[in-house]
């Protein structure tokens, strides 16, 4: 059976891990994490897409007894260590109980992360409009979804959703708020 392309681009990893990367069930209890990878069969890898586990979202595992605890995308999940050994995370450390001092770029961020703005990376005519519809530095922003595709990313500001284009939200730094 020929595979198309498409499949065979959004495919999960099945590579080695590399250096610094570590299964989220090898990793610490009361550490948090940077997902870098998923690994599996195709229907294992959506599953975890649609609990929150996304490549480059942001994690904390809670606790390792029986099954595992996680905090993604502001809710509290509990996934087997069967599962947890098909997400691949970059260990950060220990969890801090404040707002973390960290930027992290608002396309980084997963469905359901709540940060504040801090910055933008340049000044252009894009930094105008978004100023203009309300996305200035102080205000509390939180990511609601993502296309399929990725492009554009539905966020909450001010009270009202709005929808930025991903090179638009490559442009704003935001504190993530634990």
């Amino acid at each position: 059976m020929a595979v198309s392309w498409l499949n065979q681009w959004f495919r999960p990893s099945s590579k080695a891990p590399s250096d610094g990367e570590i299964s989220l069930k090898d990793m610490g209890a009361g550490h948090k994490a940077k997902i870098l990878r998923l690994s599996g069969d195709d229907a294992t890898a959506h599953r975890l897409r649609e609990m929150g586990f996304r490549e480059s979202a942001l994690i904390e595992k809670n606790t390792d007894n029986g099954a595992i605890i996680c905090k993604v995308a502001q809710a509290r999940v509990a996934i087997s260590k069967k599962l947890a050994q098909n997400i691949f995370v970059k260990d950060m450390g220990r969890v801090k109980n404040s707002m973390s001092e960290d930027l992290v770029l608002l396309s980084d961020m997963s469905v359901g992360q709540q940060g504040v703005i801090k910055d933008f990376t340049a000044d252009n005519d894009d930094y105008e409009r978004i100023v203009e519809m309300g996305v200035t530095p102080g205000e509390h922003v939180e990511i609601i979804r993502y296309a399929p595709l990725g492009d554009p990313i539905e966020i909450r500001v001010r009270g009202y959703l709005l929808s930025l284009r991903k090179a638009e939200a490559e442009r704003i730094k935001v504190s993530v708020i634990n």
